[in-house]
């Protein structure tokens, strides 16, 4: 795992931001299983890169979840099998919210051959070495609040669209502002894209009331069978492919849904898992006390002290079983 301190946040930010100034043709990417931190953050950066009079390719690993797709309204980007193409014609290749290559399915594997292109933008803890330029600064609320920072720096134009994604991005990884990563930073560029001309209650509605009923059928699922541990104080959340049959809900509807365990009072971490076909996707939360990025990280996950993820191939009850020890032993120990 490479060093996040071997070069400053500051030298890192003036590299990245010199690299995109004079690069004149720009592929931009995302995680795999892309959220709306790492969406968003993409398409601010291509609609305001190309108002600036860049040529900008967008190029996406997994399918758009349904809620964000009007961030794409203009044009669903590229998937995985164009990135030798574009990569080979870009002068700079942009990587958001990720600095894992397990967290770049499709492309990983490429990216040795053209990493003196790459510029990576991302706040997660968990980092390897991908790219010449690496800005990683784990202080910021989101990814979207880096991206806003450069366009501010680059001066590139930022209409209310770009604004609206970013606005979308910042929402995305601070629960709509209320985690405790939302701080003075984020907030002040939220004022600023708010007076593009964004209607907040216009983007709640897009984000979190638009969607299908299937959705609230697997929450109801998911609950019914929640457990609860170490006298209240973890949840476990539990998804099976015959939810999913028995829903009719698709597997990015799972998003956040491991949050709904947080509204009881006396939880303090909770785990959800989702058992797909090729793998069980670990989601964690945590209130205060346990630094979930580091569980993750055993598993070869990674991410936030309190949000983080991984993906394991074993069964889901060997998963959840592991997990729960991990979890109710770092609880006692309170870390």
């Amino acid at each position: 795992m490479w060093s996040v301190c071997e070069k400053s946040v500051e030298s890192t930010f003036s590299e990245a931001r010199g690299r995109l100034g004079s690069a004149e043709t720009l592929l931009v990417t995302t995680h795999s299983r892309p959220d709306g931190d790492g969406l968003g953050a993409m398409a601010a950066l291509c609609r305001s890169g190309r108002a600036a009079g860049k040529t900008v390719h967008m190029l996406l690993l997994d399918e758009i979840p349904r809620r964000y797709e009007f961030l794409f309204a203009e044009g669903t980007p590229a998937g995985v099998s164009r990135f030798e193409t574009l990569s080979h014609a870009a002068d700079a290749i942009v990587i958001l919210d990720t600095c894992v290559i397990s967290q770049l399915d499709g492309i990983g594997d490429k990216l040795p051959g053209v990493s003196k292109k790459v510029i990576v933008v991302d706040h997660h803890a968990t980092v390897d070495r991908i790219g010449a330029v690496q800005w990683v600064d784990t202080s910021a609320a989101a990814t979207g609040v880096m991206v806003g920072e450069l366009l501010e720096a680059l001066g590139w134009p930022v209409d209310v669209r770009s604004a609206e994604a970013l606005i979308a991005a910042a929402a995305s990884d601070t629960g709509w502002f209320q985690f405790a990563n939302t701080d003075g930073r984020c907030m002040r560029l939220v004022a600023k894209w708010l007076d593009k001309g964004v209607r907040p209650d216009k983007l709640y509605r897009r984000l979190y009331q638009n969607a299908r009923v299937n959705r609230l059928k697997l929450l109801s699922h998911i609950l019914a069978d929640m457990e609860l541990h170490c006298d209240g104080r973890l949840a476990v959340m539990t998804v099976r492919r015959e939810d999913f049959a028995a829903t009719g809900a698709s597997a990015d509807e799972t998003e956040n849904l491991v949050n709904a365990s947080l509204e009881i009072g006396t939880v303090e971490t909770a785990i959800m898992l989702v058992e797909n076909a090729e793998n069980i996707r670990v989601s964690l939360r945590s209130r205060d006390v346990v630094d979930v990025a580091t569980i993750a990280e055993m598993f070869g996950g990674g991410g936030h002290k309190r949000a983080a993820g991984m993906r394991i191939i074993d069964s889901i009850d060997v998963v959840k079983d592991k997990l729960i020890n991990i979890c109710a032993k770092a609880l006692d120990e309170g870390r």
